[in-house]
């Protein structure tokens, strides 16, 4: 082996690895970083992968993103029932009563749950509707401190449009589990009225 050439050899080798670390640092600018933090996709790859969504406001999300909610509030009544020190630590917010309309919007072959926070004894009332497709659901409730996963179920059905009144057994989290079985997303437009805090989707 020539002693003289080794020197040569490394710095091409070096800068070789240099060129391929710039040129892959370049790809993942132009088709990651950009899209992701700036909107900005000169490639259009960002689009396709879903990145662009990133950089979007949070309320422009939440109208682009399967799977997530957008929510009207009522705010005309901000009675507030919670006072225990301990409830709030918990929450973010104090429980109030509310009025709220909730659309919500299940991606194809998924399922999504959508949650309140509840104190015992108090009612929820509700009535939702599907875009005229009909699902699976399971309302139930998950007492809190509840191990093993353990939860109550109120109704399991598959329909397009359901509605009534809760009367909370226990302090906890309540609310739908909801499966989309078919190859569309299925739109539902959630009614609630009650003492609650929403917890929305889990």
């Amino acid at each position: 082996m020539n002693q003289e050439n080794i020197p040569i050899q490394s710095t091409k080798s070096l800068v070789n690895a240099s060129l391929v670390a710039v040129s892959l640092a370049m790809l993942i600018l132009f088709t990651a970083v950009l899209p992701a933090e700036y909107g900005i996709d000169p490639t259009g790859l960002g689009k396709k992968m879903g990145l662009t969504v990133l950089a979007e406001p949070s309320s422009q999300v939440a109208k682009n993103c399967p799977g997530t909610v957008q929510v009207q509030v009522d705010n005309s009544a901000t009675k507030s029932i919670a006072n225990q020190p301990e409830v709030a630590a918990q929450q973010a917010d104090a429980l109030t009563e509310r009025n709220d309309t909730v659309s919500i919007v299940i991606p194809p072959n998924k399922g999504l749950e959508y949650k309140f926070y509840m104190e015992r004894d108090y009612a929820l009332d509700y009535s939702w509707k599907t875009d005229g497709k009909p699902i699976y659901f399971d309302f139930h409730g998950e007492p809190k401190g509840a191990k093993n996963g353990y939860f109550k179920s109120y109704a399991t059905a598959t329909d397009s449009k359901a509605s009534g009144s809760l009367m909370t057994p226990f302090e906890g989290i309540h609310g739908w589990f909801r499966e989309n079985g078919t190859n569309q997303p299925i739109t539902i437009q959630l009614n609630t009225k009650g003492v609650y805090r929403i917890m929305g989707v889990m």
